[in-house]
């Protein structure tokens, strides 16, 4: 399989010295929390950016050599928090700081290493933003990154661009291996270490996505995970604090994505590289396209984790899929990881 030829740099740093945090901080009384949606409607570019700053968080966790820093954003009533895995994965005592300067604590629900997702509860409820939703997004569309740069001095920073690219596939490296990121939304608004976790947000301020990763080499190459995967998680998660996605055991490439990598097909979909568990023991093999779940139409690897989030262990699915030009079913239960 070919490698990317770019490096890519997940951006949650580990600070060692440094920035430093004062527990007698001034509280900014002219920042909104009241807890609510916020409400964008008829505001100005520079009114829908102070506001959204009110929904974003600065994340510090420590670590047994230090500590570590990043974003995190809510979308819904209740103080969850979203962000990115490699954020908060083996780290402790997690700090979260508002934007009225005060600070807060929080504890993981959930996360995800592969998705590169977490979950957090907050120990305050804030303000939450509108979603929106990555599907409609157009090349060239304005974009609003919000998030911690570097170092907590510089929480909250607002950085504008554009969508690039859309639907970009990544191999990144990680202390578990390589792994793949898939219909990751490419921008050029400026990003550093520190960002992961923070919201990518339209000029209608409506989050699309959650900035992830960018090019160690050369500029202006940021990548953001689409919101719709989040906002399925986290609405199963305020259901039930202790749901745990089901497991279909399939990693596989969008189809045209699989054509990057050599694969010759013509049909939209997921394309299966290899299977374990459930979708092995359904029959699903390498080279197949699943194309439905259920009723639900896949086209990409983002459709196939989304519509995972609507089961629990031990139901059963029904999966369409394609294999020599043929369209096959099979059924399959999907149980615990």
């Amino acid at each position: 399989m070919r490698k990317n030829m770019l490096a890519f740099l997940l951006l949650s740093p580990l600070l060692l010295t440094g920035c430093t945090t004062s527990n007698n901080a001034i509280l900014d009384d002219s920042v909104d929390m009241s807890v609510r949606e916020i409400n964008m409607t008829n505001t100005s570019q520079l009114e829908m950016l102070d506001k959204a700053r009110s929904a974003v968080v600065g994340i510090s966790v420590d670590l047994y050599n230090g500590y570590a820093i990043g974003s995190g954003f809510a979308i819904k009533n209740g103080g969850y928090i979203v962000t990115n895995n490699h954020v908060i994965e083996d780290g402790n005592n997690i700090t979260l700081y508002f934007a009225d300067k005060s600070t807060g604590s929080a504890k993981v629900l959930w996360a995800d290493a592969g998705l590169d997702l977490a979950i957090l509860k907050s120990s305050r409820e804030i303000p939450f933003l509108p979603a929106g939703t990555s599907k409609t997004l157009q090349i060239g569309e304005d974009v609003f990154a919000l998030g911690t740069p570097l170092t907590l001095q510089f929480k909250h920073t607002v950085t504008k661009g554009i969508v690039s690219a859309l639907g970009r596939t990544l191999e990144v490296d990680s202390d578990q291996g390589s792994k793949f990121l898939q219909s990751l939304v490419q921008h050029d608004a400026s990003i550093n270490p520190g960002n992961s976790g923070g919201p990518l947000i339209t000029s209608e301020g409506k989050v699309v996505g959650i900035n992830t990763l960018k090019a160690s080499e050369g500029e202006g190459l940021g990548f953001a995970s689409p919101i719709e995967v989040a906002e399925a998680i986290l609405d199963r998660i305020i259901e039930n604090n202790d749901y745990e996605p089901p497991y279909l055991g399939v990693f596989g490439f969008d189809s045209d994505i699989a054509q990057v990598y050599g694969e010759a097909i013509g049909n939209d979909g997921v394309y299966v590289i290899s299977t374990q568990g459930p979708a092995k023991a359904g029959g699903l093999v390498k080279g197949d396209i699943i194309t439905k779940i259920d009723d639900e139409t896949i086209q990409s690897m983002q459709d196939l984790r989304k519509a995972m989030f609507k089961y629990d262990s031990g139901n059963f699915i029904k999966i369409e899929y394609i294999r020599n030009n043929q369209t096959k079913e099979t059924e399959v239960q999907l149980t615990s990881k």
